[in-house]
Parts: structure tokens; C-alpha cells; sequence
């Protein structure tokens, strides 16, 4: 398990985890076959997430891109990261997501985070 290296200096943290779509992109840069996985997150900041998903993952050596498509707020939100680490606890996996988030995207992100805390549905860390 790498050790963490957020640079966002909040993470927010959901009273109720979103359900939401994660896919596998590639696994060592080589393309995967694009099948959903069920997935929660479990916070978010402006550049990764937490979540967690019923399947382990070998995260430690390895090269995994994911996409993810989820709902914060209102508008659906699609981005793609890596998996950067990985624990277990209580029979569920959980990961660390740093996400790319494209320029013309951050105010969007932000926006929903905005809207989150409005309807406290989120908590700052």
C-alpha cells in the first residue's frame, strides 16, 4: 500500500456514500474489457476520491486506470484516474482514486461540492 500523497488541502467527507458505475480502463496500459463495477465513494476533494467496491483489486505494483460516472448533486460527473492504493476492511475493498480532472471541469466539480455542503450532505476534513 503507497503511502498518501494528497495534495488538496480538504477532503469532503459524505454522510451517505454514492452508489454509483466504476469501470476498469486498463490494467498495465493495456485495455480492459469495459463491465461495470457497483461502487460506493466515500469522500471526495477537488483532485481523488474514496470508495469502495465488493471485488479486490490488485492495486501494489500495478498500472489501474478507472472511469468513474456519478451523480453528486444534480449533473452527472464522468472522470478517470488511477487507483493508487488499497485496504481492506470488513469484507469490503477500499481505494484511493487520484482523479484527472480537466481544466474546463473544476468549476463544474466545485459547483457540486458547493451544493453538497449547502443540503449537508457533506463534511469537511
Amino acid at each position: 500500500m503507497s503511502p498518501n500523497r494528497r495534495k488538496s488541502p480538504f477532503r469532503y467527507v459524505l454522510e451517505n456514500p454514492i452508489e454509483f458505475e466504476l469501470y476498469l480502463v486498463s490494467l498495465n496500459f493495456t485495455a480492459a474489457p469495459r463491465k461495470p463495477i457497483s461502487a460506493q465513494m466515500h469522500d471526495i476533494s477537488r483532485s481523488g476520491c474514496l470508495v469502495s467496491l465488493p471485488v479486490e483489486i490488485p492495486v501494489g505494483q500495478n498500472r489501474i486506470r478507472v472511469a468513474l460516472d456519478f451523480v453528486l448533486n444534480e449533473d452527472e460527473l464522468h472522470f478517470e484516474g488511477y487507483l493508487r492504493w488499497a485496504k481492506e476492511e470488513a469484507g469490503r475493498h477500499y481505494y484511493g482514486v487520484e482523479m484527472e480532472v480537466p481544466e474546463d471541469q473544476k468549476d463544474r466539480l466545485q459547483l457540486e461540492l458547493r451544493g453538497l455542503a449547502g443540503a449537508n450532505r457533506i463534511r469537511v476534513m
